[in-house]
């Protein structure tokens, strides 16, 4: 008489990383449609915002580096206007604030800078701050047992 003991290790691996994965594009999704209802409601407040293009450029994506499942969530830095400009470094403004040369005349608005910086505009970090259990319930059901959120 004999037992045989069998292990599923790499079916199980394949499972929660599927799992995972999944989580991880939800979560995506969530964040990505709250930060662009964000950079939308702001868009009447701050001169940045006029055409939409920093809003439809915000995306997500799912990467698997090693040990680690995680979702990306911005703008890409390869986005640009109709004429050139980056929507990243928009994107980057609105959410930070930054400065500015006042009395310099600028085209695109027809007028002169009048203020030394631009106050932010957050839209990214409260996209995630605003869905924080949301993600955390997600991520627990997915099987997730070591969860941090970042910024970068």
């Amino acid at each position: 008489m004999s037992v045989i003991v069998k292990s599923y290790r790499k079916e199980r691996e394949a499972e929660i990383i599927s799992g995972l994965q999944s989580a991880m594009e939800k979560v995506g999704a969530i964040v990505e449609r709250q930060a662009k209802s964000n950079i939308i409601v702001n868009s009447a407040q701050n001169p940045w915002e006029r055409t939409g293009q920093t809003a439809s450029s915000v995306t997500h994506n799912v990467k698997i580096e090693g040990n680690e499942i995680y979702t990306e969530i911005g703008i890409p830095d390869k986005a640009t206007t109709k004429d050139g400009k980056s929507v990243a470094k928009v994107g980057k403004w609105l959410e930070l604030g930054h400065p500015q040369h006042p009395g310099q005349y600028v085209p695109a608005i027809g007028k002169r800078l009048v203020a030394s910086e631009v106050p932010p505009y957050p839209w990214l970090f409260p996209a995630v701050e605003s869905n924080r259990e949301k993600i955390i319930d997600i991520l627990k059901k997915s099987g997730g047992k070591s969860i941090s959120i970042t910024g970068g």
